[in-house]
């Protein structure tokens, strides 16, 4: 099995939950892309964001993902623009393997209207307007999403997604 694995998804998907489990079935060790980039540039997302605009972000995060090859046996919780910019999900899936976790809008939504404050791309939308922008971010982000190695689609419990990912990474 590889030493990488890269889970994506938008924002809300269960990326660092599937991830911490994930990780802990395989003793591997989690990393959260953005809580690594919050540590190495001591700046939260939001600060960052701020000082940088996204484009500068995609840069700092860029970088970030790059540092991660010279660490073995992790699991990846990636930010969920990650894939979709630059060559992030070539460069991924040349070190590893890249599993996308599917969500629905709705579940989405459901998920992320409570934490608005602390992401800053949904941070100022109305309820409606944030359903709306799920849609279409989810929509132009899936060309990217479904290049990924593995595909989880939405599963209630997160240990039977996570026995369902090892059990995909044993057989490839």
């Amino acid at each position: 099995m590889t030493s990488h694995l890269f889970l994506i998804g938008f924002m809300g998907s269960g990326k660092s939950t599937i991830g911490k489990l994930l990780a802990q079935e395989l003793k591997y060790t989690f990393i959260d892309l953005d809580t690594f980039i919050e540590s190495s540039h001591q700046n939260s997302i939001s600060e960052l964001f701020a000082k940088h605009g996204e484009n500068g972000f995609r840069i700092i995060e860029k970088n970030s993902l790059h540092e991660l090859q010279s660490f073995q046996h992790i699991v990846v919780a990636c930010g969920g623009g990650t894939p979709c910019f630059f060559d992030n999900m070539d460069w991924m899936k040349s070190i590893g393997e890249v599993i996308f976790l599917h969500c629905s809008p709705d579940s989405l939504f459901d998920r992320l209207k409570s934490e608005q404050a602390h992401r800053p791309l949904i941070r100022d939308f109305e309820p409606m307007a944030l359903k709306q922008f799920i849609i279409k971010k989810l929509d132009e982000r899936m060309p990217y999403y479904t290049q990924a190695n593995i595909q989880v689609f939405e599963l209630k419990d997160k240990s039977a997604s996570t026995r369902w990912i090892i059990e995909s990474l044993e057989s490839t």
